[in-house]
């Protein structure tokens, strides 16, 4: 019997479990929008702890965020690790690139909050973010497409899925890429359909309009992301073609040249329905913040956290 259950802060611990996630694993992958917008909170709630810390990745399951996105990059030994600088200059007390130095190294490091301060806090391995994550919040994992020197294209993708596999975490794994369909069929095989890839949709990939069609017709992704410096754009034009599809349309609020300038920034700093608002009129049902809690706050207020069940 249909209901409906709103969801507020305190969701995320004590109810993104169980049969919860897989009613929230099947809404999210069926097709339609509805009003319900996915909150994705950008290195997992970095405004509060140190920015893809186990305790960021916490605190975003505990505001009730649907969705965390986090960095992962390649150490010396061969260990993925969560940090979003190719450098461990900026966010810890150490120095180095993280393809130079071992798992024991860095894990002798210390994060940094925002303010540079050195923390308690230690740099996670994806095995690590797994552990807190599962059964409790999407993970998009970026950076994940990136080529690394001495290895064949894909690779990193294919060292994330055989971690994802041998934890049973496909399925709560997002991927956003702008790869052609041919590539992302060869690399992630039989997994393409398990883990869910969101094609970018960017005026800089050749033949747009061809390779939206060509997902929309051999995949059906789940969502597209949306990257769109204005609306006079090609990319902006095809918002009717992917909502008509059934796909949902997501949008990394962080950036201007993302929103036509309806980010973040003017939805914090001077009115949220000229940025969240305007994205949510427009069809946007998938929304990456920096602003977590103000977002969930402003979609409370709006009614867009009422979310359908089947319970």
């Amino acid at each position: 019997m249909k209901r409906l259950i709103i969801f507020t802060a305190v969701f995320g611990l004590c109810t993104f479990a169980s049969a919860q996630t897989l009613t929230k694993l099947e809404v999210f992958r069926s097709k339609g929008c509805g009003d319900y917008v996915w909150v994705a909170s950008h290195r997992a709630d970095g405004v509060f702890a140190p920015e893809n810390s186990l305790l960021a990745l916490q605190h975003a399951i505990q505001l009730g965020c649907d969705i965390v996105e986090t960095d992962v990059h390649l150490t010396k030994d061969g260990n993925i690790v969560i940090m979003h600088d190719h450098s461990v200059d900026r966010t810890t007390n150490g120095e180095g690139k993280i393809a130079d130095l071992t798992l024991k190294e860095i894990k002798e490091l210390n994060l940094r909050d925002n303010w540079g301060a050195s923390t308690e806090c230690k740099v996670p391995t994806l095995e690590e973010y797994i552990q807190v994550a599962k059964g409790k919040i999407f993970l998009y994992l970026d950076k994940a497409g990136y080529d690394l020197p001495g290895h064949e294209s894909g690779y990193m993708v294919k060292k994330l899925l055989h971690v994802l596999e041998r934890t049973q975490a496909l399925e709560q794994t997002i991927f956003v890429l702008d790869w052609p369909y041919e590539k992302a069929k060869r690399i992630f095989g039989d997994c393409l359909e398990k883990v869910i890839f969101c094609p970018v949709v960017d005026d800089r990939i050749p033949d747009l309009e061809q390779y939206v069609d060509e997902y929309i017709d051999k995949l059906s992704p789940v969502a597209f992301q949306f990257r769109f410096k204005d609306c006079n754009t090609t990319t902006y034009s095809l918002i009717p073609k992917v909502q008509a599809s059934g796909s949902k349309l997501f949008v990394a609020a962080t950036w201007n040249n993302h929103t036509a300038e309806h980010s973040d920034y003017v939805s914090v700093f001077s009115r949220p329905s000229e940025g969240w608002g305007w994205l949510i009129d427009k069809g946007f049902r998938v929304i990456e913040t920096n602003f977590a809690r103000d977002l969930i706050r402003y979609l409370n207020v709006e009614n867009r956290r009422i979310f359908p069940s089947d319970d």
